[in-house]
């Protein structure tokens, strides 16, 4: 069984000790990445639960603290830690962004607490959405000062190979207005969401070749992320896209607010199929988009976009919004005008959060960063792996020399590994019996 869960969980970093075989990587010594704990049928090929609990209820007894992004539910009692199942959002998708402030929060007041405390991340595959959280804390502690950076040091430490880690456009889009908006509150700046009108959505370059004739007939939904509601669909609008240039029909202007997500589909005569998606937040709307929001293809989600031969490579997405001409950005909820005020009302809990968290929050030192994160000095290789970073950004570096050194530190997975006593490797297979067991029972 081991070889099909390898061949499922890809390219990630493997936990392979002392009779354990897990898709789960310390991407620190302290945060940890894995997939899903699968129970039943799924345990087949994803993470088996029972494995998971066993690990970390003997290597991190009580000590530990999972989150389970997934939105799926499973059997808790079997793990000593707490587990947190309600932080949730759809697979390969961009979070609510309140939500990324809410967890990097609870994880830093976990880790303070007791340095032999870890954190547990996880969704499905345990890739983009599991990455997009840690790639926030990352930025959180201070120990990162781009974005850039740390998506580059989760791809090293999390996988073995290039390419791989946070590359979903939309999940990197709120990476970085995570950390824009941090950046902002230390120096006593704050954003707010604006009200916009979409009035047209224009596609241009080629058209999609969706269909067996080279051409395809899309249309969209607006979807509000926070409530998972759909706003606005153009299905009964739908025309075939012509030319080097197609507009999708509205029938009638648009207001949006917060986090948007927008669905493109291709109306097909057998099955409507997927094109793409883009999301953004309306308040990093300003007036330096001059009433046009630009998606290049490489701004699309999926990733695979730019590989897909259908698509056009100078194709892009414009969408034409009519902002509030009284209110912006940097207008709190008390100063609205009447138009913009009702609509934005469902905003203010969630941005009113979201200022409080940023307000009291507080540049960990480089020293308490590293204890968050590695607990000793010793282990902190952030350093020699943007060293790395930099050095594939010079055009005079020996290729075989960076190659040797990059083979090096992706053969460092941080893990604990204290020698185990006979009695202990007993009780671990122990208590794996009695996980088993209480497993036959609930299955019964």
């Amino acid at each position: 069984m081991n070889y099909i869960r390898e061949k499922v969980s890809g390219k990630k970093k493997r936990l392979i000790q002392e009779g354990y075989n897990l898709d789960l990587t310390y991407v620190t010594s302290r945060i940890i990445a894995m997939s899903y704990p699968g129970e039943g049928f799924e345990g087949l090929y994803r993470n088996p639960i029972d494995q998971v609990a066993a690990y970390l209820n003997t290597q991190h007894n009580n000590d530990y603290m999972v989150f389970n992004l997934s939105g799926r539910k499973y059997d808790r009692s079997k793990f000593t830690g707490e587990v947190h199942d309600n932080w949730q959002w759809k697979d390969h998708h961009s979070p609510p962004l309140d939500l990324l402030f809410d967890i990097c929060d609870l994880i830093q007041n976990y880790l303070k607490g007791d340095k032999t405390k870890v954190v547990v991340i996880h969704c499905l595959a345990g890739k983009g959405r599991t990455g997009t959280i840690i790639c926030c804390y990352l930025l959180y502690t201070g120990k990162f000062q781009s974005v850039a950076d740390v998506l580059y040091y989760y791809g090293i430490q999390r996988f073995e190979a290039e390419g791989l880690g946070v590359n979903q456009p939309c999940q990197v889009k709120y990476v970085e207005y995570f950390y824009k908006l941090l950046s902002m509150g230390i120096k006593g700046q704050i954003l707010y969401p604006t009200f916009i009108n979409i009035k047209r959505v224009t596609f241009q370059g080629k058209a999609p070749a969706f269909n067996m004739n080279g051409s395809c007939k899309p249309y969209m939904q607006i979807i509000q992320v926070k409530s998972d509601k759909e706003l606005y669909s153009t299905q009964k609008y739908a025309t075939k896209y012509k030319g080097a240039t197609h507009d999708l029909i509205i029938g009638k202007v648009m207001p949006v607010y917060g986090d948007i997500l927008i669905k493109v589909f291709n109306e097909a005569m057998l099955k409507n199929e997927k094109m793409f998606r883009l999301a953004f937040n309306t308040a990093f709307i300003d007036e330096a988009t001059q009433n046009t929001l630009q998606f290049s293809l490489k701004d699309l989600d999926p990733s695979q976009l730019l590989k897909d031969e259908r698509f056009d490579k100078n194709f892009q997405v414009i969408i034409q919004i009519e902002p509030c001409t009284k209110c912006n950005n940097r207008t709190n909820f008390q100063q609205l005008c009447d138009v913009c005020k009702p609509h934005l009302k469902n905003e203010e809990k969630q941005w009113d959060k979201i200022h409080r968290m940023i307000n009291q929050y507080k540049v960990p030192t480089d020293d308490l960063a590293k204890e968050l994160l590695f607990i000793n000095k010793d282990s902190d290789n952030i350093d020699q792996i943007m060293e790395l970073k930099r050095r594939e950004n010079q055009s005079d570096y020996d290729l075989k020399d960076h190659e040797n050194q990059k083979l090096r530190v992706r053969g460092k997975t941080i893990k604990f590994q204290p020698e185990q006593t006979q009695q202990q490797q007993q009780q671990i297979q122990q208590l794996e019996g009695q996980l088993l067991e209480q497993n036959d029972i609930q299955n019964q």
